[in-house]
């Protein structure tokens, strides 16, 4: 498990955790960005440093269980939905499963 946090001197922007799957596949366990923070493009730098770390590790794919307001944002920087699962909080709340190559 391995955790990443977007900072300035005191102040937090966001982090981001990843998780090995197996030798092919890295988990974004998560992608928080402070909500004061949202849209000044730290989740797009938090993003990007996390398929960063995937390459440079060896890994062939990220997959993540995404938020459903945040799909969007998954899908515009490239990642597919390839399913769903159940909210383990709230039973009715479907939660997307994407996925993003790392190499060809």
């Amino acid at each position: 498990f391995h955790v990443y946090i977007l900072e300035d001197g005191e102040e937090t922007f966001g982090f981001c955790s990843l998780v090995f799957i197996d030798s092919e596949t890295i988990e974004l366990h998560d992608l928080f960005i402070e909500p004061s923070q949202i849209g000044k493009g730290y989740g797009k730098r938090l993003w990007h440093h996390a398929l960063n770390i995937g390459r440079q590790l060896g890994f062939r794919t990220l997959v993540l269980t995404a938020d459903p307001n945040a799909e969007s944002f998954y899908a515009h920087q490239g990642a597919v939905r390839i399913g769903e699962k159940t909210s383990s909080v709230r039973p009715e709340r479907k939660l997307p499963i994407m996925e993003y190559c790392l190499k060809e």
